[in-house]
C-alpha cells in the first residue's frame, strides 16, 4: 500500500514505540505522522519532482529558489503563486496552463515557489515567502521582473492558499488599520489536516485512474487512525500546526489590500465557508463561484513510466499517460484571475479574452 510502506517502518515489532524512551517515542510518532503526510501525497510529489528534473519546462526560467514565467509584453506587476499539497512541488508542470495563460493575458510576471510537505504550516508559509523574496530580487536584478514599488499579487491553491492566508495574518494591519498584505486570491482553499492528505491523495490517484476512488484509500485511513490514536495515548501531537481553530483565531489579524475567494461546485475538500465566517468584516472579500473540482486549476499529464513504481503499479503500468485536472477549466480560471487583478478603469491588452460580465460585483458578493 502506498502510504503503509512509509508509515509502518516506525512501528515494526522490534521497535514498538511504547517500549522506547519518551523522547525517542515522541520522535518516532511524529516521524510517522510526517511520513503520513508524505506517504499519501509525497509519493506523487516525488514523482513530479523527478519528472521535473528531466523535463524542459518550456517558457519557464529557474530564478533562485523559484520558477519565473513571463508573457510576451513587459510585465507591470508580479504574481506570487503557491500550489497545493504534492502538486506544489513542481508548479511549473502542474500549473503551467493556468500560470502561462495568466502571465500572457494579464501582462504580469509569475513567480511560483515550490515546496515539500510538512506538519508545520507556519514554517512552510515563511519558507515560500522567503523563497519568493529571493526569486523576486534576482528577477529584478536581471531586469525580468517589474522594479520595486510595482504591484505584487499572491495566488494560492488548496494548501498553498492556506499558506498565503497565514502570511497575510502575520502581516496584519499597519497604522490606522491600513492593510499590509498584498492582494490575495485563494483557489479551492483547504484548511489542511493530516487526514485530508489521505482523501486528497485518493482523489488525485482516482482521477489519474480515470475516475473513482483510489483502491488503497481505506487502508491508508486505517494507518492514519492508528498513528493518531497512538499519538493521543502517548501525549504526542500528530496534527498539523496551526489547527483549524488556531487558524480561525489568527484570521482576526488578516489584512490584505483585497481578497478573492474562488470556490468550485464539485470540490468536496473546500473550506472556504469556514474561512469566510472567520474573516474580519473589514476583509473586503469577493467570492467567485465556478464549475469544477478541487483540481480545476491543475492541468498535468504524466507518462506512467515516469511515475514512482508503486504509484505506477496502481495505475496499471504500461506506456500510457495519465492526467490530473482540466486544461479548459485552468484557462478560464486564468482569465478570471486576470480580470480580478487588472486595474479598474484600465483597458485590457488587445487580444485578451474577456469573460462575460460578472454578476454582483460588490465586495462580499458571489460571482460566477
Amino acid at each position: 500500500m502506498l502510504a503503509l510502506s512509509c508509515l509502518t517502518p516506525a512501528f515494526t515489532p522490534s521497535r514498538q514505540p511504547w517500549a522506547l524512551p519518551p523522547s525517542t517515542r515522541a520522535c518516532r510518532i511524529r516521524a510517522a505522522a510526517d511520513d503520513g503526510v508524505g506517504g499519501s501525497l509525497a509519493v506523487l510529489g516525488g514523482s513530479l519532482a523527478r519528472v521535473a528534473d528531466n523535463t524542459d519546462a518550456v517558457g519557464w526560467q529557474r530564478v533562485g529558489p523559484g520558477w519565473l514565467r513571463l508573457g510576451p509584453a513587459t510585465p507591470w506587476a508580479t504574481v506570487h503563486f503557491v500550489g497545493g499539497a504534492a502538486l506544489g512541488i513542481a508548479p511549473q508542470l502542474a500549473y503551467d496552463t493556468l500560470l502561462s495563460r495568466l502571465a500572457s493575458s494579464a501582462d504580469v510576471a509569475v513567480i511560483a515557489t515550490p515546496y515539500e510537505l510538512g506538519l508545520d504550516h507556519r514554517k512552510l508559509a515563511r519558507r515560500v515567502a522567503s523563497d519568493f523574496d529571493v526569486a523576486l530580487e534576482e528577477s529584478r536584478a536581471q531586469g525580468l521582473a517589474p522594479p520595486a514599488g510595482a504591484p505584487v499579487f499572491r495566488v494560492g491553491h488548496s494548501l498553498g492558499a492556506k499558506l498565503l492566508a497565514l502570511l497575510a495574518c502575520e502581516a496584519g494591519a499597519g497604522e490606522g488599520g491600513a492593510p499590509q498584505a498584498d492582494p490575495l486570491a485563494l483557489l479551492n482553499f483547504n484548511n489542511f489536516r493530516v487526514a485530508d492528505s489521505v482523501e486528497l491523495a485518493s482523489k488525485l490517484v482516482g482521477e489519474m485512474q480515470g475516475g473513482g476512488a483510489a483502491p488503497y484509500g481505506g487502508a491508508v485511513r486505517d494507518a492514519f487512525a492508528f498513528v493518531q490514536q497512538l499519538g493521543v495515548a502517548q501525549g504526542v501531537a500528530v496534527e498539523v500546526s496551526p489547527t483549524p481553530d488556531e487558524l480561525a483565531a489568527a484570521l482576526a489579524g488578516y489584512a490584505p489590500a483585497a481578497t478573492a475567494v474562488f470556490t468550485f461546485d464539485g470540490d468536496s475538500l473546500d473550506c472556504s465557508a469556514e474561512l469566510l465566517a472567520a474573516l474580519p468584516p473589514t476583509a473586503g472579500v469577493r467570492r467567485f463561484e465556478r464549475a469544477g473540482s478541487h483540481t480545476a486549476p491543475v492541468s498535468l499529464r504524466l507518462a506512467v513510466s515516469d511515475i514512482n513504481p508503486q504509484l505506477a503499479a496502481l495505475l496499471g503500468g504500461g506506456s500510457r499517460t495519465v492526467s490530473i485536472g482540466d486544461a479548459e477549466a485552468a484557462e478560464q480560471l486564468a482569465e478570471a484571475l486576470a480580470e480580478w487583478l487588472w486595474p479598474a478603469g484600465v483597458a485590457r491588452p488587445a487580444g485578451a479574452t474577456m469573460l462575460p460580465p460578472a454578476v454582483g460585483a460588490a465586495e462580499g458578493s458571489s460571482e460566477s
